[in-house]
């Protein structure tokens, strides 16, 4: 089921604190945050980017570091302090034209959930909350912050053929 709803995907939208960091939050001597991000999910990007497709951010919270991180990593469209993440996700089918099944999703927590049962691929880590496990077509094999989103994109990109093609410009 996972790959078929895979070979649809035009877009990759990820939840922050608890997908791509492990849900930790550290705060400096002068009330500056920061979160530890995987740099396998990184590549994940950068490989996804690679093959065509888009890629997205939709977080409930803020900070320097996250659009440091984003602009690193060339993503295509970025929503902080977005209290109604449903509504974020309406406007990506408009921005970008594309359809509910053409969206992967990867969320962990409660806020996630109105996106989760919209996206036309729903992913979820192990850390997730029971009620998103049970919502969603997949549950990560890897830890939020250790690989989960690289995880996901490899099997996107298998799914649609492309992953194989990616994988021999590094190899010759």
């Amino acid at each position: 089921m996972m790959t078929e709803k895979a070979k649809k995907i035009k877009l990759v939208v990820v939840d922050v604190d608890g997908v791509m960091t492990d849900g930790s939050i550290g705060y400096g001597n002068f009330g500056d945050t920061y979160r530890v991000f995987n740099m396998h999910d990184g590549f994940g990007f950068v490989l996804l980017h690679k093959a065509g497709l888009k890629s997205a951010i939709i977080t409930g919270k803020s900070s320097r570091g996250l659009r440091e991180r984003a602009r690193e990593l060339r993503i295509t469209y970025v929503a902080q302090n977005a209290v109604d993440k449903l509504k974020v996700f309406r406007g990506l089918l408009k921005k970008f034209k594309l359809h509910p099944d053409e969206i992967c999703y990867i969320g962990d927590d409660l806020p996630d959930l109105p996106v989760l049962k919209n996206a036309g691929l729903s992913v979820c880590v192990p850390q997730a909350c029971a009620e998103v496990k049970s919502a969603v077509d997949y549950v990560t094999a890897r830890d939020a912050g250790k690989g989960a989103v690289r995880e996901t994109i490899e099997a996107i990109l298998k799914a649609q053929g492309k992953w194989d093609a990616l994988v021999h410009h590094y190899t010759v």
